[in-house]
């Protein structure tokens, strides 16, 4: 567990007042990385020192995990899909059968239920193999990365240079899923990016495809521009809202997409770090309390970093704020549990 996670009595009044009386008391998270540390030992120090996200922490164990929703969620049943973390120099084959073994030992009465998983894929691996595990472990579907071709964030590949289509063959074959983080600066709003989703949509029709990230919209004028140039093309994909904290983004997407086809998402343990998110210029700054190398230059006195709640809290409190605004207690319902037991129930053939 990170020496920094600490739940203080800010973030205890904070739960209490603005999240308890609004959250279900079961929640469905379709988008956070489980990797043991046994698994990470070759992942490169400049991939580390190069991305912001990884500096806060990638490891996370099941008993890490049980720790962190305890702690964030108090008490609630917490269900989840779980993919290894995607990185360069993880031991990917490793890690998939982890959470296979992990997958066949669930309680499904605990508080803590791993309910899916997704096997991580990277181009260079057997088809066959990867089928076979997906099968055989009851896995939802795959995982695929765009950093694992490229080492680099948003850089400028084809969806199928990290997403062969052997891979989508067997996933429509048997109507399993695949979780996409999409390349390129512009994400979804890439043109480049939205002829591929199409192209895929329409080459494998029965694959299920999850968008991560609304698409890795951040900003609202990200999917703004998507929405225009794909319209209602935009529906035949799915989404998960992990680390995404704008409330223009969430209110898009729930005005313009069907909401069952919105996931929750965390991202832990990305995430567990107090701080904020402000946007400005079609651009997003983070605001930490802990001292991360990323924000060791920031200007945030230590007054106002004192006031930071857990920054999963403050994405919790916008997609609430936005959920009850547009559809009360029974959206929060659909988009923190319903939509996904569907959806697994659906895709697994209830399993």
């Amino acid at each position: 567990m990170f020496s920094y996670f600490e739940k203080t009595e800010r973030d205890r009044a904070f739960f209490e007042e603005k999240i308890a009386p609004r959250l279900p008391q079961t929640i469905f998270d379709m988008h956070l990385h489980l990797t043991r540390p046994c698994d990470t030992v070759n992942v490169p120090q400049e991939l580390i020192d190069g991305d912001w996200a990884m500096q806060c922490g990638f490891q996370m164990t099941e008993a890490d995990l049980k720790t962190y929703a305890a702690t964030l969620w108090s008490g609630r049943k917490v269900l989840v899909n779980a993919f290894p973390m995607p990185l360069r120099g993880v031991d990917l084959m490793s890690a998939n059968r982890h959470l296979a073994d992990l997958l066949e030992k669930q309680d499904p009465n605990a508080q803590l239920v791993i309910r899916t998983a997704e096997v991580a894929i990277a181009p260079s691996f057997d088809p066959d193999e990867c089928e076979e595990l997906m099968l055989r472990g009851g896995f939802l579907g795959y995982k695929p990365y765009p950093d694992l071709v490229s080492g680099q964030k948003g850089a400028d590949i084809r969806i199928p240079d990290f997403l062969p289509d052997a891979f989508m063959k067997s996933l429509d074959r048997h109507r399993r899923a695949v979780t996409i983080h999409l390349p390129r600066a512009e994400r979804i709003a890439s043109p480049l990016n939205i002829r591929e989703l199409l192209e895929l949509r329409q080459k494998f029709p029965d694959a299920k495809i999850i968008i991560a990230h609304y698409g890795r919209s951040y900003n609202i004028e990200v999917i703004e521009k998507a929405y225009a140039a794909m319209g209602r093309d935009m529906e035949g994909f799915y989404f998960d809202n992990a680390a995404v904290l704008n409330p223009q983004v969430h209110r898009f997407m729930l005005e313009h997409l069907p909401k069952h086809q919105i996931f929750y998402g965390s991202d832990m343990p990305l995430l567990l770090w107090h701080g904020k998110r402000t946007w400005e210029n079609g651009t997003y700054r983070n605001h930490a309390r802990e001292p991360f190398p990323w924000n060791a230059s920031a200007t945030d006195s230590a007054e106002e970093k004192e006031t930071y709640t857990f920054f999963l809290y403050e994405q919790m409190n916008h997609l609430l704020d936005t959920v009850y605004d547009l559809g009360g207690r029974p959206l929060a319902e659909q988009v923190f549990l319903t939509n996904a037991e569907r959806f697994v129930r659906e895709t697994l053939g209830d399993r």
